[in-house]
């Protein structure tokens, strides 16, 4: 009789990225912004940790999960959360759902590290923690700006352009990457008969190395809660987390009251988008590729809701058209949700010039 095999022990395992979550509110800047803030409490005390040279560290088991540790001992171990792993693997040139899918606990021990050992010169890095899990493994040139500072920066920043007590926040986004969505209700115009739309910014940063900082003109349509980003190169302006963290403090500082003008710019694109036949409606909806199969077929249907039409019309409005986009839009994840309302923005101005 033949000796049983044991099978090969199955693939360690990361802890889980903080929650992403988007919700749409109706609040005044400072309650959203302890909100936010607040969320990020929850995941944990967040810190970083530089390390001279990552060759020093090797990846071990911990509970069947990754963690990494020093050969020093003068650290504890230090579990992997997802974004963490990827970030490890990623520096190392290892694919990353193949070592952490697809190998079992020996294989992926045994090739990471290997992998850490092999450079020729020290890795200098920086470890960003929450309770001592590795949410991210950044450069160590990586410069910092946490949600708290975050929201610190653009209240300071609505405070000089005298809005801070106006503003209203209209959707906050949390998780690997944060977005606050405001609104400017002093700005707001009626583009049609009970179909008031307002102007807005998001800003939006990542704790975790996932994101630059982007800060964006929008218009929001209230009967809707739709959001229309303005297009690339039309007033949206992005900081990497490089250098010195004031450096994105007074990007965010200068880029909001330019954001802003773009914007009106938008707004009148907007206006102008009522009265604006597009041609080919079916056609157009099937050249946008940047849509996913699934993604097409809500344009379709929310643009059938826009029109009352029972089947797809041949010619729509621009600004129906738009709206079907950014309505298709908020049936998605949030990353994805703000990608589409850009895709938006570039509809509308592909179709429509403001005077």
């Amino acid at each position: 009789m033949l000796a049983s095999t044991n099978p090969l022990p199955p693939p360690l395992r990361v802890l889980p990225d903080m929650t992403t979550r988007w919700r749409d509110v109706d609040l005044d800047f400072d309650t959203a912004a302890e909100r936010l803030v607040q969320m990020h409490s929850a995941d944990g005390n967040e810190r970083d940790l530089p390390i001279l040279d990552l060759r020093t560290w090797g990846i071990v088991p911990d509970d069947g999960r990754f963690a990494l540790a020093p050969l020093a001992g003068h650290h504890d171990r230090k579990k992997l959360r997802s974004n963490g792993l990827s970030n490890l693997l990623g520096r190392l040139g290892a694919p990353v759902e193949f070592v952490r899918d697809r190998l079992p606990a020996p294989l992926q021990l045994a090739t990471v590290n290997y992998l850490l050992s092999a450079p020729e010169r020290p890795l200098t890095t920086t470890l960003r923690l929450r309770n001592d899990e590795v949410t991210a493994v950044v450069s160590n040139r990586y410069a910092p700006l946490s949600a708290e500072e975050l929201v610190d920066t653009v209240r300071s920043a609505l405070v000089r352009h005298g809005s801070i007590n106006d503003v209203r926040v209209r959707s906050l986004a949390s998780g690997l990457v944060d977005n606050i969505r405001v609104v400017f209700p002093a700005e707001e115009r009626a583009i049609k008969v009970g179909d008031v739309t307002a102007l807005g910014l998001d800003i939006s940063s990542s704790s975790f190395g996932r994101s630059a900082v982007h800060v964006r003109g929008l218009l929001w349509r209230l009967v809707c809660t739709n959001g229309l980003r303005v297009a690339e190169r039309q007033g949206a302006f992005s900081f990497r987390h490089v250098g010195e963290s004031q450096r994105l403090k007074d990007g965010i500082h200068e880029a909001i009251p330019t954001c802003l003008i773009h914007a009106r710019g938008t707004m009148d694109c907007w206006r102008d988008a009522v009265a604006t036949m597009v041609e080919g409606v079916e056609e157009l909806i099937t050249n946008m590729r940047q849509l996913t199969a699934a993604e097409r077929k809500n344009v379709e249907q929310e643009l059938l809701l826009e029109t009352g039409f029972p089947e797809l019309p041949q010619r729509a409005s621009a600004y129906d058209i738009v709206n079907a986009i950014t309505g298709a839009a908020r049936q998605t994840e949030p990353a994805r949700r703000l990608e589409m309302e850009a895709m938006a923005g570039h509809v509308l101005r592909q179709h429509v010039r403001s005077k």
